[in-house]
């Protein structure tokens, strides 16, 4: 018995060696295919493992251990797939990379969003005179907190200006940090809807996974950060339905958003 349980223990130690060997993980999330093809051609693949129908990658980025995983589309496939990374990896970290709609007309298409604050534009209630965004006693909404260290890699890429960004319309796409992003389970191809979330929530993008993954970090204390790229103006603009500008820029916006999350990995202190 006494043999047994000095192996244990030595195979237990061993475990422990072989896990602080690896050193910190990264976790890097995106919603489908084309937000994560950038990230996966840059990244040495080592491992994968699926759970749930989420393939989990495992291997090196910019000199970081990542676990790379795609969540798929919504609230609750972002929020499960969060849990399920934070479970499985323990990451020290979450970075999350993707596309978004402008709701402030000010973002162009091709502009990156790092929001400070997120919150879920669909959570609330009704009543006799419309619907209301959920609220706490000590605040107007329930917000979701990026990380402050996360958001100071992404301020320092910001002002380095040293990524070069395609030209869309015979602009430069900008890093702009911002202050509210919002995130529900519905695409928004209607100006009204985007009036209503500029004017009622203050948000400047919309999405359809940050929030979750945000507040699924926050309830765990795992640092986190969202990095969007605008594909399209929430609603459409001028002729244009938000749909065939999703169409267009898709590309283009997933992979400004993906070059700024490699540029914020090398930042992270």
């Amino acid at each position: 018995m006494k043999r047994t349980y000095i192996a244990f223990a030595l195979i237990f130690c061993l475990f422990l060696t072989l896990a602080a060997a690896e050193g910190p993980i990264t976790g890097l999330m995106f919603a489908f295919p084309a937000e994560g093809e950038l990230l996966k051609h840059k990244m040495e693949m080592e491992d994968s493992l699926k759970i749930a129908n989420r393939t989990f990658y495992s291997g090196q980025l910019e000199g970081r251990k990542v676990v790379l995983v795609e969540s798929g589309v919504g609230l609750v496939a972002a929020a499960m797939t969060a849990q399920l990374l934070i479970d499985q990896f323990k990451p020290e970290q979450i970075l999350f990379s993707g596309i978004c709609g402008a709701v402030d007309a000010n973002y162009k298409i091709g502009d990156i969003a790092v929001p400070i604050k997120w919150i879920i534009h669909d959570y609330g209630y009704y009543d006799s005179f419309g619907f209301h965004l959920a609220q706490r006693e000590d605040q107007r909404f329930i917000y979701f907190i990026a990380d402050p260290n996360l958001l100071t890699a992404a301020e320092i890429v910001a002002k380095s200006q040293s990524l070069k960004f395609k030209l869309i319309d015979s602009r430069v796409p900008q890093i702009r940090i911002s202050k509210i992003g919002s995130s529900g389970n519905s695409f928004i191809d209607q100006k009204e809807k985007r009036e209503w979330l500029r004017n009622q929530a203050a948000a400047e993008i919309v999405d359809m996974e940050s929030a979750a993954v945000v507040q699924v970090a926050n309830a765990n204390n795992v640092p986190v950060l969202v990095i969007r790229s605008c594909s399209d103006l929430a609603g459409g603009s001028g002729s244009s339905t938000a749909e065939k500008e999703l169409e267009q820029f898709f590309k283009v916006a997933a992979d400004n958003s993906a070059a700024v999350l490699l540029e914020v990995l090398k930042n992270i202190k």
